[in-house]
């Protein structure tokens, strides 16, 4: 029996709703969790002591909050898929939470009532990975933070295009392109070797062969 409490998935799907996440990020975090959970069974299979249920929750909400990234680019091609109630439920969060990165939002909002999965998903951060007391560090964590960089939008991808697509797409994250191609030369090696970690421990390819 788990020493801490977990959202059922219906209840991660109300918690979706009810911060509005948009419809394409939604759609992103269902990849993410599929391909997580398919990890963390495979590393079960040869033992690896790894829950499931955290991995999957915590792929599910890991982009809960990702609207406290959005580029006013962004905001103008979502569009079509947004009304006026999202983006007033968003501009209340950021208020709220002003100067937090999506991930650090997240994990205010789920940390009372679920710490293990707001920890999992705070950790998902790209540039945690370089900071000792941030890094993912259990199974569960390494699983949703190298899970959501192989998913691009929706479609899971190999680590060196989806990493090269995020870094044209988020320099703004960065402030500059020049930051950007240091922070990003940091930290992609370590995510190639977290990518090693995980697939030698299940003995199969990062091209998924095995994936359905």
């Amino acid at each position: 029996m788990k020493k801490y409490k977990l959202p059922t998935r219906e209840k991660c799907f109300e918690i979706i709703k009810k911060y509005h996440v948009p419809p394409h990020i939604v759609e992103h975090n269902l990849t993410t969790a599929k391909l997580a959970v398919f990890l963390a069974q495979r590393l079960e299979e040869r033992g690896v002591e790894v829950d499931v249920e955290l991995v999957d929750r915590a792929c599910l909400l890991h982009d809960m909050a990702r609207f406290c990234d959005f580029s006013e680019s962004d905001l103008n091609n979502l569009k079509p898929f947004i009304t006026e109630k999202d983006k007033t439920k968003w501009q209340q969060l950021k208020a709220e939470y002003e100067g937090l990165c999506h991930e650090e939002v997240a994990y205010e909002i789920l940390k009372n009532q679920y710490p293990e999965l707001a920890l999992a998903i705070k950790k998902h951060r790209y540039m945690g990975i370089l900071d000792e007391k941030e890094k993912p560090i259990t199974w569960e964590e390494k699983l949703v933070y190298y899970a959501d960089k192989r998913v691009m939008h929706d479609r899971i991808v190999p680590l060196k295009e989806r990493l090269e697509e995020a870094h044209k797409r988020n320099v703004h994250l960065h402030g500059t392109q020049t930051q950007s191609d240091i922070n990003t030369s940091k930290v992609d090696p370590l995510i190639f070797e977290l990518e090693e970690e995980i697939f030698s421990k299940i003995d199969i390819s990062p091209d998924l062969p095995d994936f359905a």
